[in-house]
């Protein structure tokens, strides 16, 4: 099916995204001149992505799903503003499901059924929002666009599955659907324990800290924490993905520290070698 009619079965469907949302009356999807966005709330939402690269060969193997956020009096790279307004539980699970699927499109538009996985956010919000079966709807979803659940890989924030026992039940429902999971910002000074309840609750890729390139940059004295942090994560069975590939000499640091897959801004120049 042309991606113009499945935009257009969305846009006629988005009670199947959650029926008692009231947002989905202030919701549509668009797609002119091949490019896909979307309308909500008075905000436009344009996706984008930047590519996921294995440290050896620095090849794309995954994609990183982004929102850059507009209305007539700013654009920003976020999306909590949407949540913020979104108080009611409802409309949170509306708003989750329509930004991942939004994604989804946007990953279709431009590399096809058959690309390489593509990660998208699950709110913290979202988790509390859904009682039970995890992943179930939004699978329906992406069957709508011949994709499977095993082509999407959901972030969750490793402090959240780490504190919350109903968020690691969502993360094994997710993982028993078929999603591959990313925890996000686990800590650098993590115990085995923690490890162990983020293999339990089907986390298969990990990311530390957002400061771990900050300190990365300060000087040797941060690299035996962050190495036994790489090693510890990899022991365990982990797919590390070291994010913040931001600045000139960042890729040189990063690879004395060995993790499997790396991103950032600096790395964006490669998305040439799919798209060739």
């Amino acid at each position: 099916m042309p991606l113009t009619q499945v935009i257009e079965y969305f846009n006629a469907h988005l009670e199947a995204f959650n029926p008692q949302a009231s947002l989905r009356r202030h919701a549509r999807y668009l797609y002119d001149n091949g490019q896909v966005s979307a309308e909500l709330a008075g905000k436009r939402l344009q996706p984008s992505q930047r590519p996921i690269l294995e440290l050896a060969g620095l090849m794309p193997v995954a994609h990183e799903s982004r929102i850059q956020l507009a209305d007539r009096h700013s654009v920003q790279e976020t999306t909590y503003p949407l949540y913020f307004f979104s108080w009611d539980r409802e409309d949170v699970i509306f708003l989750d499901r329509f930004l991942r699927v939004l994604h989804a499109l946007h990953h279709l538009s431009r590399h096809g059924i058959d690309a390489s996985p593509l990660v998208v956010d699950v709110h913290w919000r979202h988790l509390q929002a859904v009682e039970a079966s995890h992943g179930a709807v939004f699978e329906s979803l992406l069957a709508r666009l011949g994709l499977y659940p095993r082509q999407v890989v959901l972030r969750l924030s490793a402090l959240r599955l780490l504190a919350d026992s109903h968020a690691r039940d969502a993360g094994r429902s997710f993982h028993e659907h078929g999603y591959h999971l990313l925890a996000q910002g686990v800590p650098l000074e993590a115990e085995l324990s923690a490890w162990r309840q983020l293999q339990d609750a089907g986390v298969e890729w990990v990311a530390p800290e957002s400061n771990v390139m900050h300190l990365a940059r300060r000087g040797r004295e941060h690299w035996p924490r962050l190495t036994q942090w790489n090693r510890e994560a990899r022991a365990i069975g982990m797919t590390v993905w070291w994010p913040g590939i931001d600045e000139p000499g960042d890729l040189g640091r990063v690879s004395q520290l060995e993790p499997m897959l790396i991103g950032g801004n600096l790395l964006e120049a490669f998305t040439w070698a799919e798209d060739a």
